[in-house]
């Protein structure tokens, strides 16, 4: 396992890099891959990024979002190097580990403790509350200036990611970092703005049909919403603009797991995970092939459908607490 300043040894090693964090990417995974590339060009490094399912509305005022290509458009044999961020295993980054070139060095930057550490090199800090705070440490060690792009990146990156630092992964590290990115142009006020309250009105629409799904167990710990593909696409939506509406389950008084289940284009059932407490949905995640932290996980499941997919998921929240289900 290598550390930030052994990590960015190993970058500069390389000239042609193609960076790609995972599937529904959210303010970590975009703002962690954008920074790091921003970061690189600086360098004078060609640099391609790609996410499976490209950036959702609410994060495309992050600067370079407009160089985040599709997986259709990679050339596997144009790079010396992938640069895979907060993602937990290969399958998070669908449609693009299939197009790399066998035998491509890998460098595996995360934070998630359930990583499984696929890298040829791998990076993995489950004390960082963001991948964005091992960015900037990695920016900071190949001594890349940070200027006001790369630093509304990496604050959107950890801001979100802590939710506004009001999370318990927030620690004295993270907000010495965030300080040090809003001393070098990155605003808090403008940036919460643009990723809480610049919503589309088909967005805010679809939220309320997905709030109308809210439920809660017998037992009065899990809470759940369910998004339908007609409903998205009544309102030209896709599923990554749904990002964020299972943390309205988690809000609920006295819910220890906030789940959402979405119906994927691709025939699965995608499950966001949120918790309160003590329950790690990390955990969770990790029993159905999926990866996250304690806080916040996800998983994709080949079920036929959202109901089944409950079925499984449930059972295995109620194994975990010791609880019988309803």
């Amino acid at each position: 396992m290598e550390n930030h300043q052994e990590i960015a040894g190993i970058l500069l090693r390389y000239h042609r890099f193609l960076i790609a964090t995972h599937v529904m990417p959210d303010g970590d995974a975009v703002g962690s891959m954008l920074g790091l590339g921003l970061g690189l060009q600086k360098k004078g490094r060609r640099v391609t990024m790609t996410c499976p399912g490209g950036v959702p509305e609410n994060l495309r005022f992050i600067p370079g979002s407009d160089q985040i290509v599709a997986a259709d458009d990679i050339q596997s044999s144009e790079y010396d190097v992938v640069v895979v961020l907060d993602s937990s295993d290969l399958g998070r980054i669908e449609g693009v580990y299939e197009r790399l070139s066998p035998g491509i060095p890998i460098v595996n930057i995360d934070h998630h403790s359930t990583n499984k550490g696929y890298g040829t090199y791998n990076y993995v800090d489950s004390s960082s509350a963001a991948t964005g705070e091992q960015v900037y440490k990695i920016l900071i060690s190949i001594n890349v200036r940070v200027d006001p792009s790369i630093a509304i990146c990496l604050f959107t990156a950890i801001a979100t990611d802590t939710g506004f630092f009001r999370f318990s992964n927030t620690t004295p590290t993270t907000l010495r970092i965030a300080a040090r990115l809003v001393e070098r142009g990155a605003e808090p006020s403008v940036i919460s703005e643009q990723v809480y309250e610049a919503r589309s009105l088909e967005n805010l629409k679809m939220l309320g049909r997905v709030l109308d799904t809210l439920q809660m167990d017998k037992t009065g710990k899990i809470a759940w919403m369910e998004v339908y593909g007609n409903r998205m696409s009544e309102l030209s939506l896709d599923e990554g603009q749904t990002e964020g509406f299972v943390n309205y389950a988690r809000m609920v008084k006295g819910v220890e797991v906030a789940l959402i289940f979405r119906e994927s284009a691709d025939g699965k059932i995608r499950v966001g995970m949120r918790s309160k407490g003590e329950f790690d949905v990390g955990a969770l995640a990790e029993t159905l092939g999926g990866g996250g932290h304690a806080r916040a996980a996800g998983c994709s499941l080949d079920s036929q459908s959202i109901s089944e997919a409950k079925e499984l998921v449930f059972g295995k929240v109620y194994e975990i607490m010791g609880l019988a289900g309803d």
